[in-house]
């Protein structure tokens, strides 16, 4: 439960010691080793012509009295201790066995210069140079910063490099590799001639352009968590065997567990097929074998079991990693279209997909993506959000509940939904970047910030907390293509695959339930943003005290009147002047879920069950609200009488269904001049009576409260 620190002494012989520790008598097992270098030749500089003083080449600038060669260790300090300068190697092939640059030193490399270091190269300092000049290095790599053009590791034993992580040119001839232990960006060209490159979880490679020999890429990505679900992708081409060799896998030919019958062995390892007409089981589909290549940009879901008490075949405890050897995925050569489909006979085109690369990549950066047919919002399943549970997270290039907004790490898998025929997604090499946030952390964290993006669309983040602990966010924003019905920007609620959970999301008019409701920044009446909240614990039912609260409200105008109206008890909230509301609720209706643990749902999440929501926000401005009258009227129409049109004024105090009919001196009903439902506020329809003969008419406006009668005369 601490960090223990203890100094140590060297002795004066040159080599390599490991160092060893004990933890209550048991020892530790990550021995390290240090090798301690002893320097036989120092740069000093010398006195005289600037020329002369940084001269690599001229003997009196080294402290043995002879310049470096390929058996010598160098030191390059700070501060010489004769001259002032930095030393600059002119001559191409220059070589030693090792060097150390000390912070605020350099070598320079002048004049399409060769460098080469048959050992260790390390330090804080700089190698300075043009895109012209080359390093070779035969050991471990740890220096501060390299300008030149090419790097070349070739040792022969397995080279680690801890800084830089950012070169223009890059080669591996190493028939042992090479470790990287950070992320790697390549500006220019990656050279795999021999060996492999490796980088651990958590890091991305950035390497456009490659050249292979007979090197490759491996990269890991440690699972952890708890037993469930995730949603991954592979960003090397390889099979399902090599992508999830060390998972544990069943129900399909070549798994860990094999596909017998008799076991009746459900697969883990699920693709799923938008086109297929069927239900949405059968389009999940299992990988025919082991041996089956995973496709470029494929997102799969894969059940990671971990440990089973009583079970002797689920014996795979988490953390878990994944490490997979091969060659990046690089479609075209300049981009990876993800094939996605829009059936409107099958799944409406929602679509598995994932991250194709071994970097993660930005969908928001929108001139690297194409996205035709295709709407904003991408959807995550995280096992760790929801207290461990899980849920779906999501994000439009606004907002959403991603910690990491639009970056999409490596290995990730996600949904998006296409809503026409014809799509096309496509993402360019030049989307990759580095960050995001792989979601398989093994304990959730509720105060984990959402990536902001500086927007002036208004946003109000919702979040609701229970007593249990769970929490839930839902997102409402404001854009000038916003729609109160579905529009490009609004985000679907996926149904989740966790037994506990709250359900917490606006609801628009026909039912569809919306994780982000994406609403228009200008109007002239009042907007309703109906909510629904429901919460089970284990598939059950839960009752109890809730909180609902809002504290970031963005950008939201100073006018605008924001209002949470319970209609359980008649309460309304101020919600600029009350960042937040407690109340107890009821949960009345069943959880909808899937009849097996090991298959997931379809990802669209049914109509909500009833229009009965409890809470309501109330969207306002002041002067909407100076409009709204203290009661329903129906004026007198003007012009009267009229030829052929007339304007009917009337208003109403509160949302209601309205309808507005015209009758001629008969009863009979000669036109509907509107039914609908309208917020409370004044309106002024327009009657066009080109169609009727001239005489004595009646309107009549019906509302949920009122009905009004007038008469107006036709004149032709």
């Amino acid at each position: 439960n601490g960090i223990y620190t203890a100094t140590l002494t060297s002795s004066i012989v040159a080599g390599t010691a490991t160092i060893t520790g004990t933890l209550n008598a048991v020892s530790i097992t990550d021995d390290a080793e240090v090798e301690f270098a002893e320097f036989n030749n120092l740069w000093q500089s010398s006195v005289g012509s600037v020329a002369d003083a940084r001269n690599w080449d001229l003997s009196t600038n080294w402290s043995s009295g002879s310049v470096p060669i390929s058996t010598d260790v160098v030191l390059i300090p700070a501060n010489p201790s004769v001259g002032n300068e930095q030393p600059v190697i002119g001559t191409t092939g220059t070589t030693v066995a090792q060097i150390s640059v000390e912070a605020s030193a350099t070598v320079t490399l002048s004049g399409s210069i060769q460098f080469i270091v048959n050992g260790e190269f390390s330090g804080e300092g700089e190698v300075l140079g043009s895109n012209t000049d080359s390093l070779s290095v035969g050991g471990n790599l740890d220096i501060s910063n390299i300008t030149l053009g090419y790097v070349n590791l070739n040792g022969t034993n397995n080279q680690n490099v801890t800084s830089p992580n950012d070169f223009v040119n890059l080669e591996i001839n190493n028939a042992n590799g090479a470790d990287f232990f950070s992320n790697l960006v390549i500006s220019d060209s990656l050279k795999l001639t021999n060996g492999t490159l490796f980088l651990p979880s958590g890091t991305n490679l950035i390497a456009n352009k490659k050249e292979y020999g007979s090197g490759n890429i491996r990269m890991q990505r440690r699972i952890a968590g708890v037993r469930g679900w995730r949603l991954l992708s592979s960003p090397i081409d390889t099979t399902f065997g090599e992508f999830l060799s060390g998972t544990l896998t069943q129900g399909y030919t070549g798994s860990t567990l094999g596909n017998a019958s008799l076991d009746s062995l459900q697969p883990n390892v699920l693709t799923y097929l938008e086109s297929f007409v069927g239900t949405d089981n059968q389009r999940f589909r299992a990988p025919a074998s082991s041996s089956q290549s995973v496709s470029q940009g494929q997102g799969i879901f894969v059940f990671a079991f971990g440990s089973i008490p009583g079970d002797a075949r689920y014996n795979d405890p988490l953390p878990d990693t994944l490490d997979v050897t091969g060659r990046e995925f690089d479609g075209d050569g300049t981009q990876v279209n993800f094939g996605i489909t829009y059936t409107a006979d099958a799944d409406t085109g929602w679509n598995l997909v994932g991250n194709p690369f071994l970097a993660a990549i930005d969908w928001d950066d929108n001139a690297n993506w194409t996205k035709t047919n295709v709407e904003s919002t991408i959807y995550i399943w995280d096992p760790s959000s929801n207290g461990g549970q899980g849920e779906y997270l999501t994000w439009n290039g606004t907002t959403g509940t991603l910690p990491s907004g639009g970056v999409i790490p490596p290995f990730q898998g996600f949904w998006i939904k296409a809503n026409a025929p014809s799509p096309v997604l496509a993402v360019n090499k030049n989307a990759k970047t580095t960050g995001g946030t792989f979601l398989r952390k093994q304990k959730a964290d509720s105060t984990l910030k959402v990536k902001e993006v500086l927007s002036p669309d208004p946003i109000i983040e919702l979040y609701v907390e229970s007593e249990t602990g769970r929490s839930k966010k839902t997102d409402i924003m404001f854009s000038e293509g916003g729609k109160t019905s579905k529009d490009i920007l609004d985000g679907f609620t996926l149904l989740p695959l966790s037994l506990s959970h709250i359900e917490f999301n606006s609801v628009l008019e026909d039912g569809t339930e919306l994780a982000i409701n994406n609403l228009p920044s200008s109007f002239n009446s009042r907007i309703q943003i109906p909510l629904h909240i429901d919460a089970f614990e284990n598939g059950v039912p839960v009752s109890g005290a809730f909180k609902m609260v809002w504290g970031d409200l963005r950008s939201i105008p100073e006018d605008w009147i924001l209002t949470l109206i319970d209609s359980d008890t008649n309460t309304e909230i101020n919600m600029k002047d009350i960042l937040s509301y407690e109340f107890n609720h009821t949960t009345r209706s069943k959880m909808r879920r899937v009849k097996s643990i090991l298959q997931p749902h379809n990802p669209v999440k049914s109509k909500s069950q009833t229009q009965n929501t409890r809470f309501i926000i109330k969207i306002s401005t002041e002067q909407i609200e100076r409009d709204v009258p203290e009661e329903v009227f129906l004026s007198q129409n003007y012009p009267n009488p009229f030829n052929p049109t007339t304007t009917i004024p009337f208003g109403i105090n509160e949302d209601s269904n309205v309808s507005l009919v015209i009758y001629d001196i008969l009863g009979r009903k000669v036109s509907t001049l509107l039914s609908d439902r309208l917020t409370a506020g004044r309106y002024t329809p327009t009657f066009n009576a080109n169609h009727l003969a001239s005489g004595v008419y009646f309107y009549r406006l019906t509302t949920s409260t009122k009905t009004i009668v007038n008469k107006f005369t036709l004149i032709k």
